[in-house]
Parts: C-alpha cells; sequence; structure tokens
C-alpha cells in the first residue's frame, strides 16, 4: 500500500494523463491534473484500442461504456488511387488469439470517458509549465501564470514537446548525464490533416449500416499522399490525409516557417479535396468529407516518431508521448501510453515510502518493464511508416506486402498484443486468449515485499 500522504502530479491532461489520473483515483493516491490547453476541443480522429489495454478497462468496470462508443475493426482493407483493393488484414483473428477484438473509437468519446470517472477539482486547465524545482522530500511545479504546486512526484504526461522532459533534460544535460541521442529534436517526415464528420446520411454512405467499422486506406499514385476513413458510430466518418515529405525535417523548422499557418491547412485541404474514397455512392471524394467537418475541427499538424532513453531522474518521470513518440503508421500510440499508465500505477502503489531511494526503484521497475515493449511497438510503428512513404523502395516493400499470408500479420500482431498488462489492485480479469498474455512483474510487486519482509523478520 502506498503512503496515505502521497501526492503525485501530472502534467498533461491527454490520453496518458487521464488514464493514470483514473487508475491513481482507484487506487487512493492523491493527485491533480494540469493540462495546459484551457478547453477542451473534440479535435482528433479515430484511435485504434487493441487487445493491449482492454483488460484494463474491462477491469476499471468501463467495458460496457467503451463498446457503446466505439466499432469492432474486422479488416483493413488497402486500396490504390483507382480504388482497387490490393490487400487486406483479417484483425477478427485477435478475437480468438488475444480474448479481445481491436477497437476503433474516436479521440473525443475516449477522452470524455476517461473524464467522467474523475473530479472535476482535479483538472486544471491552462496550466503551462515554467519550471521544475525538485528537492530532497518533495517537487514545485511553477505555471506561467505565477500559480505553483507541489508535491512527492511529477509525471510528464505532455506529449512529443514536454515541458516537463525540457526542464528534465536541461537539469540532466547541466549535470553532463543526458545521452547525446536525447538531445536531439524530434524528426519529422510527414504531415497531416485529421477530422472527423457529423452525422452522414446512410443513403449517401451506405456502408455505416455495417456491424463493423469500415477501415479503409488509400495510396496516392503519383502523389506524395495517403488518405484513410474509419465508419464510427453515429453516422460519422474520422478521415486522415497524410503528405509524406520527401526529406525528413524537425518540427521547429516547419513551425518557423512563413507558410505554417493557417492559409497551410487551407491549402492541403484544396489540394486534397478530389481524391476519391471506395465506401459510398459512387464517385465520392474527401470532400464529401471535408464539406461535413466543421473547419475549427480540422487539425493540421506534424507527425514525428522518436524513442528517448531517458524517462527519469529524481522525483520527475515521464510516460506516453513524451518518452515514446510513435508514429501513426502501427496505430499503437495510444495503447502504449496507457500501458506506461498501468504499469506506472502499479509501481506507485506499491511504494511503502517516499523516500528518494524508494521513488527511484519504483521508477527503474517501471522503466524496466515498460522499455523492451515501448521500443518494439516504436520499431513496428516505423516498418509500418515504410508501407505509405512514396520512394521506390517503398513502392517495393507495398507490393511485397501484398502477398503476406495472414499467419504473417498474426505473428507481427502477436509480439504486440501478448503484452496485456493488469492493474495490481483492481481485480484481475481472465486471460481468455490462446495466445497468452507476457508475464507482468508489476502484478506481483506487494508479494515480493511480503515475501522480503517475512524473510528478514527474527524467528520467533
Amino acid at each position: 500500500m502506498p503512503p496515505a500522504n502521497l501526492k503525485v502530479l501530472i502534467s498533461g491532461g491527454g490520453i496518458a494523463g487521464l488514464t493514470l489520473a483514473v487508475l491513481l483515483e482507484r487506487a487512493g493516491i492523491d493527485y491533480q491534473v494540469f493540462e495546459l490547453a484551457k478547453t477542451v476541443r473534440p479535435l482528433g480522429t479515430a484511435l485504434s484500442i487493441g487487445p493491449s489495454v482492454m483488460p484494463m478497462i474491462e477491469q476499471l468496470g468501463l467495458l460496457e461504456k467503451f463498446v457503446a462508443l466505439a466499432k469492432v475493426n474486422d479488416v483493413v482493407s488497402n486500396f490504390n488511387e483507382e480504388l482497387q483493393l490490393t490487400s487486406t488484414v483479417n484483425y477478427m483473428e485477435f478475437l480468438g488469439r488475444t480474448g479481445y477484438p481491436n477497437y476503433v473509437i474516436s479521440r473525443p468519446h475516449l477522452y470524455d470517458l476517461l473524464l467522467s470517472q474523475l473530479p472535476k477539482e482535479k483538472i486544471h486547465m491552462g496550466h503551462r509549465v515554467a519550471t521544475i524545482l525538485q528537492g530532497d522530500t518533495e517537487v514545485t511545479v511553477s505555471f506561467t501564470d505565477g500559480t505553483s504546486a507541489t508535491g512527492h512526484i511529477l509525471v510528464g504526461a505532455d506529449g512529443a514537446y514536454s515541458g516537463v522532459r525540457k526542464s528534465l533534460y536541461d537539469q540532466l544535460h547541466l549535470a553532463g548525464k543526458l545521452p547525446l541521442s536525447d538531445q536531439e529534436e524530434l524528426p519529422c517526415s510527414s504531415v497531416c490533416l485529421v477530422g472527423q464528420t457529423g452525422p452522414l446520411s446512410a443513403d449517401k454512405f451506405p456502408h455505416l449500416k455495417e456491424k463493423y467499422c469500415r477501415f479503409e486506406n488509400i495510396s496516392g499514385r503519383d502523389k506524395p499522399y495517403t488518405w484513410l476513413t474509419f465508419c464510427m458510430p453515429n453516422n460519422t466518418i474520422c478521415w486522415m490525409v497524410i503528405e509524406h515529405l520527401y526529406m525528413e525535417t524537425n518540427r521547429s523548422e516547419m513551425v518557423r516557417s512563413p507558410a505554417w499557418d493557417q492559409g497551410v491547412a487551407d491549402a492541403m485541404i484544396d489540394k486534397v479535396r478530389l481524391f476519391p474514397i471506395p465506401s459510398g455512392a459512387p464517385g465520392l471524394t474527401l470532400a464529401d468529407l471535408i464539406d461535413e467537418t466543421p473547419r475549427e475541427l480540422i487539425s493540421h499538424v506534424a507527425l514525428e516518431g522518436k524513442f528517448f532513453e531517458t524517462w527519469y531522474a529524481g522525483r520527475t518521470v515521464l510516460i506516453g508521448d513524451a518518452c515514446h513518440k510513435m508514429y501513426p503508421s502501427a496505430a499503437q500510440g495510444a495503447n502504449v501510453a496507457i500501458q506506461d499508465a498501468i504499469v506506472l500505477s502499479n509501481y506507485l502503489y506499491s511504494m511503502n515510502d517516499m523516500q528518494p531511494e524508494t521513488i527511484t526503484k519504483a521508477f527503474e521497475g517501471y522503466h524496466q518493464e515498460r522499455v523492451d515493449s515501448a521500443r518494439q511497438a516504436h520499431e513496428t510503428s516505423e516498418r509500418f511508416r515504410q508501407l505509405f512513404r512514396k520512394r521506390f523502395i517503398n513502392t517495393v516493400i507495398r507490393f511485397m506486402v501484398k502477398f503476406f499470408p495472414q499467419w504473417v500479420w498474426n505473428r507481427v500482431f502477436d509480439k504486440v498484443y501478448s503484452n496485456r498488462p493488469q492493474v495490481a489492485f483492481l481485480p484481475l480479469v481472465e486471460d481468455r486468449g490462446s495466445v497468452k498474455a507476457f508475464p507482468q512483474r508489476s502484478l506481483h510487486l506487494n508479494e515480493d515485499a511480503l515475501k522480503v519482509a517475512s524473510l528478514a523478520a527474527p524467528a520467533s
């Protein structure tokens, strides 16, 4: 059991931060969430939530609510620009192999579901990190609005451009303790538009009536674009258009460019409007989705990927995109961030005091349990990214993939979805998959502590 007065500060109110907050709420650990945004905007497209995190959703008693907001993804269909089907991957194989299907849910729906489990007074909007002061007994975060907060542990769940990570890395760099790779900027190889329509006509888009999510990926023939559509509940469609850059750059260079403003997003919208989409009435294009999406709910973002080596120091620890930013190509970002929250919450729950060595040991355990799995997910996302880029070698890769049998895909995803961590302090759920889950050390931390205490106790 954790110390009664343990207090955790969470910087970042996205999927990673809110998941951790929900778990700490269930664990009875005091926490506060500080989010940069002043208001919640329903931005973002669909998230693929796979078997690797469904046990936790079931443990929380949220499975029924989650399923009502999501659709099962049965098949991923890949098309060329002429709308000819080039390959498919059967995701229903996951159900028997892991005990859960793969779901697609809109980001705002998952966000709202998590937020509904938290007291409003523990969520603080409009808080940008200014400075972090780590002491022997506490950590204090000062924000740019002049306020501050003090706790025993600080969790950086504030995304790819984490203010917590920057402050932590600046301190480590001055001390000569930051690896060179962690000093490099995040590389960017593509930009994208994302959005979700309002309710659409089922006559114009009859596939909306189907039980399963129709997930379709279209690759441009002579243009550096890939576009994707996902059917969602309530007759809506999430969509994404990715522009592949020939040369890698970084986000800071792009943002400094005079072209990186509202105008560049509108220009990209104009370029992609006539791209064809395979589902619905004949002759439909992306314009039929874009025009049904409020302009303020269309995001224009850079897509980066980087695996950071340093996840913690002192009383500060990183989770989610703050320590491993995934390309969206393998749809693993949200899943891996949620797994981080599960494992970190288990280690925090196992602490019996707030001494620096105890916190360091908890952070070390969290990192050791997560690093290999997170790195594998990052490498998988990088391999999938090569399926969509537009160089000659990527064309060859796409041609070869067309002939992959289903068992090859099963082997790929078995490695990803065999990692199905559960929450140690909630009732466990049965592992129903034919491919068993990997052993999870953080399920047995309190058992290990009891064994050590028993061995150390004097004989009666």
